[in-house]
């Protein structure tokens, strides 16, 4: 009578595999533990960016940041419209943001060449990480601030001196809107601090 090892062989496969599936859910686990700290995901009416909690934008209380020229008209790889999120910019309500790069993705890989900043908002934007280094930016909304680079750039049409369409010319007045001064290309790289004054 001839003994067959097949038997053997699937009580050996079944072992290993017993063995290697917790190892391989943990290391699932944990990696998506990890992506998950730097997504955003909404949770009521607040939202975790970064592991933080920070406040969806309301009137009054918000900020567009993009790589992209802030303006009162969508431009395809130009111009971002003034608090509305495209494929360039986030949108954000009051919070702290430790690493402006993870906080705000679209904006820091297209370059981060726009602000917009409401009424009753502050933005304080830090050189580095977690709120350290030289302070690159801290100004009271209501602002436009498009980068220096981009100066005289004609897709912004004289943005700075004429009147915005739509309910734009009633938040931002023309001694608000202005280009850094300095190039915006690296403020991604640190920190900032959306704080509103109701």
């Amino acid at each position: 009578m001839i003994k067959s090892n097949m038997p053997n062989k699937l009580t050996t496969i079944k072992k290993v595999i017993w063995v290697i599936t917790p190892f391989l859910l943990l290391t699932i686990l944990i990696i998506l533990l990890f992506r998950g700290c730097e997504t955003k995901r909404v949770e009521g009416k607040d939202i975790v960016v970064d592991g933080v909690i920070v406040k969806q934008p309301t009137n009054n209380c918000r900020a567009h940041f993009s790589g992209l020229l802030m303006n009162d008209s969508y431009l395809q790889d130009h111009n971002s419209l003034i608090f509305i999120t495209d494929e360039y910019s986030e949108y954000v309500g009051e919070g702290n943001y430790p690493r402006a790069k993870l906080a705000f993705p679209r904006a820091h890989e297209t370059t981060f060449d726009g602000i917009a900043i409401d009424k009753k908002t502050r933005i304080i934007i830090y050189k580095e990480e977690n709120f350290k280094g030289d302070i690159l930016l801290d100004i009271n909304g209501p602002a436009i601030i498009n980068n220096v680079k981009w100066e005289g750039d004609s897709s912004l049409d004289n943005i700075n001196n004429r009147t915005l369409k739509s309910k734009l010319e009633g938040i931002f007045p023309k001694n608000c809107r202005k280009f850094s001064k300095s190039n915006m290309h690296t403020w991604s790289n640190g920190s900032l601090k959306v704080i509103c004054n109701e």
